[in-house]
């Protein structure tokens, strides 16, 4: 019997190298796929910064600045 579709979209993202390495090495090291790994380090950042009132939820202060001032790269 197959296994159940999971509910998923596709995204297809550039990595820099230096990020991409060290996801390779968690894989490997972990035994997890690229996968599941993104998805459960992404959950974990969401979860963190979500936990955060909203005017503390600022990881970028450099560009929350520019949106806020208007300013343009």
């Amino acid at each position: 019997m197959p296994r159940e579709k999971k509910d998923a979209r596709i995204l297809n993202i550039k990595l820099a190298t230096p990020v991409y390495d060290r996801l390779d090495a968690f894989c490997a090291e972990s035994g997890l796929s690229k996968t599941v790994a993104a998805e459960k380090i992404l959950m974990q950042f969401f979860d963190a910064y979500f936990e955060r009132p909203k005017e503390e939820r600022v990881i970028f202060h450099a560009v929350r600045e520019k949106m806020e001032t208007g300013e343009q790269e």
